[in-house]
Order: structure tokens, then C-alpha cells, then sequence
């Protein structure tokens, strides 16, 4: 199963599973992919951050995608996260976002060139990872 991030409706939320951890995902601008996302060790509240796609085992990047067996990969800030693997995923209607949804109109607003500028960060990353 797979759900593409562009199809999702503002505010529809998504619970993906992984190996490790449970990831919600709350979308904002499904085009553009910006979303929050709360979970795993590194993001114990809800963040906004860009999604950029899956990653495979071999590095490809399917984007704006979640995929049953790949890796999620989203930047936050300056950083680039790549989850594990994930396990399963589950999209619920807007009406059951979380109150927290509610209050991120005052975290800071993601930059229109953010997208890009994710996947410059998470290039960089993956090119660390490799030496």
C-alpha cells in the first residue's frame, strides 16, 4: 500500500508505522509537501518539516510518496530525518487532527523554497552517509 502526499486533503492525517516507531502526520500543503509530523525518538511533539518521499534500500527517492517497505525521509529545520522502514500506514479524516494541529499556525511558517532546499539537506546527508 502506498499513499501519495499530493492527493491528501489539508489537514488529513496519516499514521504510518515503522520497524521503530509511529510517525503522525498532519498534511498542510499536500503539492508542496509540507506537513507536521510528531513521532520516533527525534520529534516527540509535532514539527513542521517538508516531505520529501521514500527511500529505498538503493537510495532512489520516490517523491512525495509513502510506501509499505521503504524509508520516510522529511527535512525539519536544518535537519534531515530518514525513518526506518515502515510497516504499515492508516489515513483518517480531517475531523479526528489532533488539538495540536490546531495550535501550529504560530509555529514558524516553512519557507517556499524549502522543498529544494530539503532535498539539497538530504542529498548532502545521504552523501555523508555513504563515506
Amino acid at each position: 500500500m502506498s499513499i501519495h502526499i499530493d492527493s491528501c486533503a489539508a489537514r488529513e492525517k496519516i499514521v504510518v508505522s515503522t520497524q521503530s516507531s509511529v510517525y503522525e502526520l498532519i498534511v498542510l500543503r499536500a503539492k508542496q509537501g509540507y506537513l507536521l509530523v510528531r513521532g520516533g525518538n527525534h520529534l516527540p511533539k509535532f514539527r513542521r518539516a517538508v516531505f520529501v518521499g521514500s527511500r529505498a534500500d538503493d537510495g532512489s527517492v520516490q517523491l512525495l510518496t509513502i510506501d509499505v517497505g521503504l524509508r520516510m525521509k522529511f527535512v525539519s529545520g536544518n535537519r534531515c530525518f530518514v525513518t526506518s522502514a515502515v510497516q504499515s500506514i492508516s489515513g483518517c479524516p480531517s475531523a479526528t487532527t489532533s488539538t495540536e494541529c490546531a495550535q501550529a499556525p504560530d509555529e514558524p511558517r516553512v519557507p517556499r523554497d524549502s522543498s529544494e532546499n530539503a532535498r539539497i539537506v538530504c542529498h548532502r546527508a545521504a552523501a555523508l552517509e555513504s563515506q
